[in-house]
């Protein structure tokens, strides 16, 4: 392991707590390991050779022509092997949320069993589809659900809480319906006080957790890092998680659907929130950030589209929010039986029955009943 790093952060797709702008519908999170005299170095060296104007380096500016994406692909070339990302699919990363906050307060006190049979992916990922090709009706629920996370004004929770249900609704999308109703106390008891709040004002918006996953991947490399990001209303909003860094010289992992991911690393002071005007590691961060956007909009076909597509499995960090369609095929056994789960939890929900008890042995009931018998 290497002693030390300074590790400079920028993101592109900022839209906060509005996931379903419709114009940005990725969110990167770059960093790029460097050091002051080089970073300004190179920054210089492209801002004189691309003839860049106003003398600081604008990803967003740089990708809308071949002459910028090119002075960027020089960045990400300089900087090879010294560059992770986090970039999310904004609506699947919604989805997500939903599960979290909808789906988790009555599992609270076992969810790490429905973490690692990736019930939550099953669910997030019929929620994404829905959003994507049904339109309206889960549009509108997500909608309520973006408005009740911003605002923490639950009396606009209009499509999620009430009992009338569009007749073109999917059975899937019923049963997650019928569970947020009859779970609403357990919901609204967990967001009272905290959604809108404070730092709750910034709850859907992806950069705490984008920064946290990326420094702890970095922390697998080097022993000790210092943090230089561009400053942003979330982060200057809650840096809790953060400051528990400082110093932390344990290595700490959490398993999820057998992987082990490090949650720990070892902050040498607390972050540094910075104008990218002045600190030239930004700059070079906003263009990484800027490029992976880009590659992940499918529109784009052109070389460098295609080139940095081509290294994303080297550079973006497990973690990054995709929605994966093996959590929706039915032909698989796990898929099944957690379209079964979900129909039990519906159905304990409506009898007003514990959710929790036994179900760790319903699993693996159904799982052997379906190993015999599977479902098509």
């Amino acid at each position: 392991m290497k002693s030390e790093a300074n590790i400079y952060f920028d993101e592109s797709g900022f839209t906060g707590n509005n996931l379903l702008d419709k114009q940005q519908k990725f969110f990167s999170y770059a960093s790029v390991v460097s050091d002051d005299i080089e970073a300004k170095g190179l920054v210089e060296h492209i801002i004189r050779k691309y003839k860049i104007q106003n003398g600081e380096i604008k990803g967003g500016n740089l990708v809308k022509n071949r002459k910028g994406r090119r002075a960027i692909d020089e960045i990400i070339e300089a900087m090879k092997g010294r560059i992770k990302v986090s970039i999310s699919n904004k609506k699947y990363a919604l989805a997500g949320k939903f599960f979290e906050y909808i789906f988790e307060p009555s599992l609270q006190r076992n969810s790490m069993l429905f973490y690692s049979t990736n019930f939550h992916k099953f669910v997030s990922t019929i929620l994404y589809v829905e959003l994507t090709s049904r339109g309206a009706m889960a549009e509108e629920i997500f909608e309520d659900f973006e408005n009740l996370m911003r605002s923490g004004d639950f009396d606009g929770l209009k499509a999620l809480f009430t009992a009338t249900k569009n007749p073109d609704m999917s059975p899937v999308l019923e049963l997650i319906f019928d569970f947020a109703i009859m779970n609403k106390d357990a919901i609204v008891d967990e967001l009272e006080g905290y959604a809108g709040e404070g730092a709750g004002k910034w709850v859907l918006d992806l950069t705490n957790t984008a920064l946290f996953s990326i420094l702890a991947q970095w922390g697998m490399e080097y022993s000790e890092l210092t943090a230089y990001c561009d400053n942003s209303k979330p982060l200057d909003h809650d840096q809790q998680l953060f400051n528990a860094m400082v110093g932390n010289t344990s290595k700490k992992f959490t398993r999820i659907a057998g992987f082990d991911n490090p949650i720990s690393f070892n902050l040498k002071e607390p972050l540094n929130l910075v104008d990218s005007k002045n600190v030239y590691g930004i700059q070079l961060a906003d263009a990484v950030a800027a490029a992976f956007v880009y590659a992940c909009d499918s529109s784009n076909q052109d070389e460098y589209a295609t080139k940095w597509r081509s290294i994303i499995e080297d550079v973006v960090i497990y973690g990054s929010v995709f929605p994966d369609f093996d959590h929706i095929d039915l032909s698989k056994l796990e898929v099944q039986r957690n379209y079964v789960v979900l129909q039990e939890l519906v159905d304990r929900s409506t009898k007003d029955q514990c959710l929790l008890e036994g179900m760790p042995d319903f699993m693996a009931h159904i799982s052997h009943q379906l190993q015999v018998n599977p479902m098509f």
